[in-house]
């Protein structure tokens, strides 16, 4: 082999080498590309946590000014009426196929008279 033969293989292993730990090795092109992918995902889940946030924080707000958002709750999630009401619960009629189609609504109320 030839002098500058041999020069020219020594250089690209050289190359070779030193790109090595640029590509794979720790803080290289591979690791900075995986980071930057978590740094989106957590981004969009601090997003999405921080509407959550917001939502809660309103609706913390409504329960403390008043007494409304109190009776929405217990009408909603418990199904409570108040004194003079009167409960009416609308059932649907099966469809021919037997199956109920729900309206997502348990019944309404109304003031007695």
């Amino acid at each position: 082999m030839s002098p500058l033969r041999l020069v020219t293989i020594g250089l690209i292993a050289l190359f070779v080498v030193l790109q090595y730990p640029l590509w794979f090795g720790n803080g290289g092109l591979l690791t900075v590309w995986e980071l930057k992918r978590e740094i989106a995902a957590q981004r969009e889940e601090n997003a999405r946590l921080r509407e959550r946030n917001e939502a809660l924080a309103a609706e913390v707000v409504d329960l403390k000014q008043g007494l409304a958002a109190v009776e929405e709750r217990a009408r909603v999630e418990l199904g409570m009426i108040k004194k003079g009401e009167t409960f009416y619960q609308v059932i649907d009629e099966p469809k021919i196929d037997g199956s109920s189609q729900k309206n997502g609504r348990a019944g309404r109320v109304a003031p007695s008279k």
